[in-house]
């Protein structure tokens, strides 16, 4: 199984998310723990933020995930609009 850490900006932005969209995130995070690659992940290239992103509706959550120390690193999660990859 895998660790998940959330940083601070992750946790301000999932605060301000409705009820039903909180709760579909954080059912995701727990599938993160169990089996990251289980999910809808794609690996992004060099300018972002992060080295992957996982979808959730109309919401992206970037992360890093370290194979070896088992961990991931949840950086932020974003409403999907024409500004989330620049």
């Amino acid at each position: 199984m895998y660790q998940v850490k959330i940083y601070k900006k992750a946790l301000r932005s999932l605060k301000k998310l409705p009820l039903e969209d909180k709760a579909r995130i954080k059912r995701v995070f727990q599938k993160l723990e169990r089996d990251p690659f289980s999910l809808d992940i794609k690996k992004l290239g060099q300018p972002y933020i992060a080295s992957h992103r996982a979808r959730v509706g109309n919401y992206r959550i970037f992360l890093d995930i370290d194979t070896e120390l088992k961990i991931i690193i949840i950086l932020e999660v974003e409403r999907r609009t024409t500004q989330t990859y620049r």
